[in-house]
């Protein structure tokens, strides 16, 4: 009698474990989909001229458009899955992004929610046709690509001393700036944003003040331009 049981039992116990894979399968697909970007790589440079651009690289099945709406005060990257196949996904994509009284605000919405935003503070650089930058900072851009790493890179001009130091009470990533003797001009840095927390990035420029030009003790004044902050929703 017992034995008649058996197979029954062994039926249902499979059933229930095929439920229960099918179940755990769903489950785990909803969570990894829940993080899941559709921008692979993005980047914020910023050229000799002065001018913005973001480059970013969308993830399979995603497209993009760029919002500059005059007024408003952030220009919103908006990026949607789609169940087509895109031509050229992968393909690099790149728009220039609008200074408007010396900052910059981008907003990355995907699928209508928010996921970062991008905030930098700048003073004015254009330079006219021939002219020279006389300032530290030549070209600098922040790329992330997914990973809570962000690289740096920048130029500066010749004469120039970088040395790169951590505020740990504010949380700011600091690259002092100033007038010595360099090796190089070009530099890059690797960053591990803390989670839940913004990126914070402040070239840290030591200036001259020219009212003490002609003094023998120059006062030396601190001008935090450019400063970057890259926030992210998760």
């Amino acid at each position: 009698m017992t034995k008649r049981y058996i197979p029954f039992l062994m039926i249902v116990a499979t059933l229930i474990s095929s439920c229960s894979t099918e179940d755990n399968d769903v489950l785990n697909t909803e969570v990894e989909g829940v993080n899941k970007s559709l921008i692979q790589s993005q980047k914020i440079s910023r050229d000799a001229n002065g001018k913005y651009t973001v480059d970013y690289t969308l993830a399979k099945n995603a497209q993009a458009n760029l919002d500059k709406d005059s007024n408003a005060d952030a220009t919103t990257l908006n990026v949607f899955e789609t169940k087509n196949d895109v031509v050229n996904r992968n393909a690099n994509n790149s728009a220039e992004l609008d200074v408007k009284n010396n900052k910059l605000e981008l907003q990355v919405v995907e699928n209508g929610e928010e996921r970062r935003s991008i905030t930098v503070e700048d003073e004015n650089v254009i330079l006219a046709k021939g002219e020279i930058s006389t300032n530290f900072l030549q070209t600098y851009s922040v790329e992330s690509f997914g990973d809570g790493q962000y690289v740096l890179d920048f130029t500066v001009r010749d004469g120039v001393q970088v040395e790169f130091k951590y505020n740990a009470d504010e949380n700011i990533y600091e690259v002092h700036l100033k007038e010595g003797v360099s090796k190089t001009t070009s530099f890059t840095k690797l960053y591990n944003k803390t989670e839940h927390l913004p990126l914070q990035i402040d070239f840290v420029n030591y200036l001259k003040n020219d009212a003490q030009v002609l003094s023998r003790v120059a006062e030396v004044r601190t001008q935090r331009v450019p400063r970057l902050i890259w926030e992210t929703a998760y």
